[in-house]
Parts: C-alpha cells; structure tokens; sequence
C-alpha cells in the first residue's frame, strides 16, 4: 500500500522513468547492499527530487543515510523497498525541517556592511602595539615566540631549532611571553 501510493504521489510520468526493481524474498535472510542500492537508487533519488523537491546532490547524501540506516536496523524487515521508500520520505522531510532552522540572508543584504568591517581600526591598532612590544624583546625571545606561537612548533622543536634542552625552551617560551604581556601591558597602559 505505502509503495503504491508513493508512486501515485510523485507522478506517473515519474513512475514510469524509475526502474521497479524485484521484490526481495523474506527467506532471504542476507541481501547484497550493493545489488540493492543500484536496483533502488533510482526510486529514491525520484522520491526525493520530485515528490519532495530535495536538491540532487542533496537527494544523494540522503540515499546513503537511508542505506546506512538499514544496515544498522535491528529488526528484520520483511519488504526492503517500502522501508526504503518510507525512510527517504523521513529522510527528505528531516531535511526540509533542518533546511528550516537556517536564517536566509536579508533582502537589503547588498547595502549592509560586513560587520568585522566595525573593528578594522582597532584590530589594525592592536596588530601594531603586537610589532611594537615584539621589537622591544631580545632577538632570541623574538625568534622563540616565532617558532612556537607563529610556526606552530612544539617545545621540543624550538629546543632542536635553538640547539638548546626542552625543558630551556619551555622556560624560555615562557619567560619571553611573560616579557611580551609586560611590555605591551607598558605600550597600552593609560594613565590618568
């Protein structure tokens, strides 16, 4: 009954396109997934496109959510197809009602400004006090938060780079932050 009217309810015409595949027997305990997704593929992309309206490339991450949720089904089900049909109706109307949640842009979207825009001025002000404090350190506290802080590496490798023991380069990348936060703490203090 499901199957029918699903078919009735996308179109005939549609009906006619997708290929109708032979019903799994129930005495077939193990079914070829393979053999099934190219048999069904067709009847639930038409499913989803035009009964639903759910994009194509979208249409086809859903095909494969309902394929891993039947293998990870823990009943047996007796008629393959309509469990498959009924779950890509499930499958595309959880993604009309995700598609929901989303904020489309405003219509005046053109004439708005973007808003990290706001803060260029100060961000641009903070990036120089950064340039000014690090030209304050010692070159090889400068070169220390190079490494770790910019390059991204570990203690380890500042302490090969350095020719130096990992436990000198921890102290080292903490002290020359240490002595950074002072001096850019001195650069930005105000005083009244």
């Amino acid at each position: 009954m499901l199957e029918q009217n699903t078919l009735e309810a996308i179109s005939p015409a549609a009906a006619a396109e997708a290929p109708v595949p032979a019903p799994v027997p129930a005495e077939v305990a193990e079914v070829d997934l393979g053999v099934m997704y190219v048999d069904y593929r067709m009847l639930l992309l038409s499913v989803a496109c035009r009964k639903f309206r759910v994009p194509e490339s979208e249409a086809e991450n859903l095909i494969q959510e309902v394929f891993l949720s039947y293998l990870q089904a823990g009943t047996r089900i007796e008629n393959a197809k309509a469990w498959l049909v009924a779950a890509m109706c499930n499958a595309s109307r959880h993604y009309w009602r995700a598609q929901g949640r989303t904020e489309s842009l405003p219509e005046d979207f053109e004439e708005r400004c973007d808003p990290m825009s706001n803060a260029v001025a100060e961000r641009v002000a903070q990036e120089m006090t950064v340039r000014q404090a690090l030209g304050y350190l010692q070159p090889r506290c400068r070169q220390t938060l190079y490494l770790h802080y910019f390059e991204g590496r570990s203690a380890g490798d500042v302490a090969r780079e350095m020719e130096t023991t990992n436990r000198y380069a921890e102290k080292l990348i903490h002290n020359c932050l240490k002595r950074a936060r002072e001096i850019y703490l001195s650069i930005t203090k105000v005083t009244r």
